[in-house]
């Protein structure tokens, strides 16, 4: 919940396990071929869950919250309709077999699209920080998708390494012009982000664009 309070511990499962219900991969599916064969409109998965009723958000599990992005992207564009997703399901409570689409092109074009790395390109030499600098994090509360999370914000690290360079996240996902920045990896101590506990410090891991950083 990045890093609000009042949600309580975080609960594991104890298994590794990609999906617990038949379901889920499907849905994994549908939000992949949504994206892959441009079928839905932007913004992406991930900033159109983010703008469901904070209500719904926290009573959904995960790949529901997928599915309800699907949709919204599938309405966006027009590839459904308002109605259609009920009338289907109405349809299938009355016994309608679901119906069948097999694609081999479309079946690899979706593969190539999950499996293809697609590595950061190089830092441009303008990079502001370098292994060994001491940052800070801007605080900063952006009305739109940002992929800083709440509860570094404001807290110093130690920047690890230059992982490369990519668009600015915030920007780049409603389709808004944006250069290629430095993304570092940046580390922090458990403490300063959450508090002294009970169990001994440690090291955390987070990659950041140099938009939200400033030198500490």
């Amino acid at each position: 919940m990045g890093g609000m309070h009042g949600f309580g511990a975080v609960v594991r499962s104890g298994d590794e396990l990609p999906y617990h219900e038949r379901w889920e991969p499907r849905v994994f599916a549908l939000q992949t071929l949504v994206s892959s064969e441009g079928l839905g409109a932007g913004p992406g998965g991930r900033p159109t869950r983010e703008e469901m009723d904070p209500a719904h958000y926290l009573t959904a599990s995960y790949y529901e919250r997928w599915l309800w992005s699907a949709e919204q992207r599938l309405l966006r564009k027009g590839t459904i309709v308002p109605g259609d997703v009920e009338r289907m399901i109405e349809r299938l409570r009355g016994g309608e077999e679901p119906a069948s689409h097999v694609d081999p092109a479309m079946a690899e074009r979706v593969r190539a699209a999950v499996t293809t790395p697609r590595p950061f390109a190089p830092p441009p030499d303008s990079a502001r920080f370098a292994p060994g600098d001491r940052v800070r994090v801007n605080r900063m509360r952006p009305r739109g998708h940002t992929r800083c999370p709440r509860y570094v914000r404001g807290v110093a690290g130690t920047v690890e390494r230059v992982q490369g360079a990519d668009r600015l996240p915030d920007r780049a996902v409603y389709g808004v012009p944006a250069e290629p920045e430095p993304v570092y990896s940046v580390a922090f101590s458990s403490d300063d982000l959450w508090g002294r506990g009970d169990e001994p410090p440690w090291t955390v891991l987070l990659d950041l664009w140099e938009s939200y950083l400033e030198a500490a």
